[in-house]
C-alpha cells in the first residue's frame, strides 16, 4: 500500500532539471547543464540525488498510441466489492489494454484508460472481462474523443 511520504525539498533548479527531462527524458548531461544554467557536474550530482531520493523513478519513451494501432482511448468507472480491491488491482494489472488505474472516491471506486485496436475489442475488455470479474459489480465506459492535454508530470 502507498504511504504518503515527505516531499522532496526541491529548489529552483531542481524544478527546472524536471521541466528539461519532462520535454526530453533523453537529453545528455551537458545539454542539461546548459539549458538548466549549471555545470555538467552539478547536473550530475543533482540528477542522481533526484534518482537516490525516488524523485524521478525511471525514464520511458512516449508512444503515440493512434500511431500503433490503438485508435480507441476509453475511462471506465468501476464499482466494486469493497474487501476485494486487491483481487481487482491484481487482473487489472496483468490486462494488457490497461494504460492506467486510480482507486477513487464517490459513486465509483476505479478509473481505468484502456486502449484498444478497435470497438469489438474495446466490448470484449468490458463486457467479457471486466463484467466477468466477480469482485465487479458495475461498470460505466466514457469515450475518449480527443487528448487535450497528456503530461507524463505536473510539478508543484
Amino acid at each position: 500500500m502507498a504511504r504518503a511520504q515527505q516531499p522532496a525539498g526541491l529548489d529552483r533548479v531542481d524544478r527546472r532539471i524536471l521541466e528539461v527531462l519532462r520535454d526530453d527524458g533523453r537529453v545528455s548531461i551537458a545539454a542539461l547543464a546548459e539549458q538548466v544554467g549549471v555545470s555538467r557536474a552539478n547536473a550530475y550530482s543533482r540528477l542522481l540525488r533526484l534518482r537516490d531520493e525516488g524523485v524521478v523513478e525511471g525514464f520511458s519513451a512516449r508512444v503515440n498510441s493512434r500511431r500503433v494501432g490503438l485508435g480507441i482511448a476509453a475511462l471506465i468507472l468501476l464499482s466494486v466489492r469493497q474487501p476485494d480491491w486487491r483481487a481487482l488491482r491484481a487482473e487489472l494489472i496483468e490486462m494488457p489494454e490497461v494504460e492506467y488505474c486510480a482507486l477513487t472516491t464517490g459513486t465509483h471506486d476505479a478509473l481505468i484508460l484502456v486502449r484498444a485496436t478497435d470497438v469489438d475489442t474495446l466490448r470484449d475488455v468490458v463486457l467479457e472481462r471486466l463484467q466477468s470479474l466477480p469482485m465487479v459489480q458495475a461498470t460505466e465506459t466514457i469515450f475518449v474523443l480527443d487528448e487535450v492535454v497528456r503530461k507524463p508530470f505536473v510539478l508543484p
